[in-house]
């Protein structure tokens, strides 16, 4: 019997719930076995309370060819964040002992005053309340020492009754398999897996996701990953599967790939786009449906200044092998790298005309220095030609009839609309 009551949240963010986060499914697995456990996906809980809103949102997405962020979701968010602090309100946080905070659906950073707004609703109905953190954006987007001097106390993924947790790659073969609760709220019927922490490269020098907390990389066991996979699918017999590693890149890609065939379920993931001639065709028969990557530009001096470490031919290659296998091509491209000249943004252009057969979706980027990125440690800014690049390439993609995402969420939903298998859940 417990005696302990805890509940384990998101914060409402700018992020659709695509799917549930991994870190909520490791978390609520580990936690419950010392709390009688309540979890409380808000990010979730909060549009789906909205569902008719973003319903007419998706809608107008399917049909329109340019898609901004900015202007398609952020007017719904404006009006969900009016009614965030009340949702928050609504919870009855006193008969909680502990609040374990973590990251909702597949985003993986969460700015530190999201967290900072649930944390003080809390402590203002109840003092006595712990509150703890659990994520893999501290050292980044999440401040650790504001966290702590707000009494919000910080925890690490491999060990969450550990006080004083230790920075270092989470080692997921050594948890529970993942817990997935009211998976209607989510926009989708996919379930996410790892295959490892971090970036076999993370070098990349406009880059966050490999650095804080988030540093360092450890692949899993083949057997592990299959084992969990088995107990996911057999529990929950989700349509869909996506790999949220960073890029799915690494040793144990293949033998992976070589079980992921018998389960018979699409799946997608990221990765860098240098996978070998083999990892791509494993890819394949293992039902790998896309991939997402980082195209970033087609001019190798810009390719080189960012550190990407592969270059515009290798790209082209990658990019015909995926097509040749039946697996869709989903780029990023990012507009106005610092020193980007006018004619590496017309050879990115060019490169683009030269791929056009191969892409359905473009998710373009207008550059943003990110914290902790090396160019954020290096004061750089984004060029002062952005925006009229941006407009230019988006111009360029719509008369060659490629889909345009400008910004991270509506790419995500209309790269799972492209693939995945059934109606969504909205």
């Amino acid at each position: 019997m417990f005696n302990m009551k805890a509940a384990l949240v998101t914060p409402f963010l700018c992020h659709l719930p695509i799917h549930p986060s991994s870190y909520l499914g490791y978390g609520a697995a580990i936690l419950r076995r010392k709390y009688e456990l309540d979890i409380l996906d808000l990010n979730a809980e909060i549009y789906y309370n909205y569902k008719d809103s973003l319903n007419d949102l998706f809608s107008e997405l399917n049909g329109k060819q340019v898609i901004f962020d900015g202007l398609e979701l952020y007017p719904v968010y404006s009006k969900l964040l009016k009614n965030m602090e009340e949702e928050y309100k609504n919870i009855t946080w006193g008969e909680y002992q502990s609040v374990f905070i973590t990251t909702p659906s597949w985003f993986p950073t969460i700015p530190t005053e999201s967290i900072l707004k649930i944390a003080n609703l809390i402590q203002t109905e109840s003092s006595r309340i712990k509150i703890f953190y659990f994520g893999n954006s501290l050292g980044t987007w999440t401040d650790e020492n504001i966290l702590k001097n707000n009494k919000v106390n910080l925890l690490h993924l491999n060990n969450l009754f550990d006080p004083n947790p230790v920075n270092k790659p989470v080692d997921y073969d050594s948890l529970p398999t993942p817990l997935y609760h009211n998976r209607e709220k989510y926009i989708f019927d996919i379930l996410p897996f790892r295959l490892k922490h971090g970036c076999i490269w993370g070098k990349c020098r406009f880059c966050s996701l490999a650095k804080g907390w988030n540093s360092g990389y450890q692949e899993r066991s083949a057997t592990k990953v299959i084992q969990e996979l088995e107990e996911i699918i057999n529990n929950y017999k989700p349509r869909m599967l996506v790999c949220r590693d960073n890029s799915i890149n690494g040793k144990n890609l293949i033998e992976i790939c070589s079980h992921l065939e018998d389960f018979k379920i699409p799946w997608s993931g990221l990765t860098r786009a240098d996978l070998s001639l083999q990892e791509i065709k494993s890819l394949s028969r293992a039902g790998c449906g896309s991939i997402y990557f980082g195209l970033e530009s087609g001019s190798d001096r810009v390719l080189n200044e960012i550190n990407k470490g592969i270059d515009s031919k290798q790209i082209s290659a990658f990019i015909k092998s995926l097509y040749e296998h039946n697996i869709m091509p989903a780029p990023s491209l990012v507009i106005g790298t610092p020193g980007e000249t006018e004619d590496d943004f017309e050879k990115t252009i060019q490169f683009i005309k030269d791929h056009n057969n191969y892409f359905d979706i473009i998710n373009l980027y207008p550059l943003t220095i990110t914290p902790a990125s090396d160019f954020s440690l290096m004061k750089k800014e984004p060029h002062n030609n952005t925006l009229l690049r941006l407009i230019k390439m988006i111009r360029v993609c719509e008369d060659l009839g490629i889909k345009v995402c400008v910004g991270e969420q509506c790419a995500e939903y209309v790269l799972f609309k492209k693939v995945y298998p059934g109606e969504i859940n909205y």
